[in-house]
């Protein structure tokens, strides 16, 4: 089996940090931190494999582009990028979630990405997975717990004018690319709602008046209304609503 490498995303949580504290000092987990932060991160995780980003606070697609060009000036063939807020791991069996290990869920399903093309894959939600009615989902969102493989996504990148729906522009700009994204029904991840804890986008992002409302209109902008829709949540909240399916039944028309 090919060696399993991890990337984690993280600011504002070193004294916090859940997923590195779930999966621990795995020779492959790369913690990828900002400058600003790095002794902090350094002084909890003292024997781990903590990466510098090259700037401060520079967002979240400026961490993801760093990440995928590091990966792939290591000659690394795929990959996982972590939120920093994942609680557990789970295997659905029938409607029932049961937590496993790290290991067992990101090997299992990167070989179940690889065996179907899929170039951006991603783990399913906690409370989405366990009433799945199939495994993979195909072109459609990836968001939190990401697998790339870089043999299929070379030379991608991701949009740094973007604050927020950094991962959803990434999927579609894989679709684009002739590529499929899937996600796998089977293997999930449990994660706060965004926003809701300190650290992360919270502060940079979801706090920052009309931030959200911009980022929407955005990505209408630059994939236009066939495939983004601008909505307002009954709590008030801006969304955007991404038309999976005029993209997986247009795609030449549409881009």
């Amino acid at each position: 089996m090919k060696e399993l490498y991890i990337y984690v995303t993280t600011k504002g949580r070193y004294e916090n940090c859940k997923t590195v504290d779930l999966i621990g000092n795995y020779k492959n987990l790369y913690i990828i931190v900002e400058p600003q932060e790095y002794q902090q991160y350094r002084n909890k995780y003292q024997d781990f494999n903590i990466i510098q980003l090259t700037e401060n606070n520079k967002g979240l697609s400026f961490a993801r582009n760093f990440i995928k060009i590091h990966s792939e000036e290591n000659n690394i063939e795929d990959y996982w990028v972590l939120d920093d807020d994942i609680s557990y791991f789970y295997e659905r069996e029938g409607t029932k979630l049961n937590r496993i290990d790290f290991e067992t869920c990101l090997n299992n399903s990167r070989k179940f990405f690889n065996e179907n093309k899929i170039a951006v894959g991603g783990l399913e939600y906690r409370q989405y997975a366990w009433s799945a009615s199939k495994r993979l989902i195909e072109n459609s969102f990836c968001d939190s717990a990401v697998y790339i493989d870089n043999n299929l996504t070379k030379g991608l990148r991701y949009n740094l004018d973007l604050k927020l729906k950094i991962d959803r522009d990434f999927c579609i700009k894989t679709i684009k690319s002739g590529n499929k994204t899937g996600r796998d029904t089977l293997y999930a991840f449990s994660v706060p709602p965004n926003g809701s804890n300190k650290g992360g986008l919270k502060e940079m992002a979801y706090d920052v008046d009309g931030l959200e409302r911009s980022m929407c209109l955005k990505m209408v902008e630059i994939w236009g209304t066939d495939i983004c829709q601008h909505i307002i949540k009954e709590d008030g909240r801006n969304d955007l609503k991404i038309h999976w399916n005029n993209i997986n039944t247009n795609q030449i028309t549409l881009f």
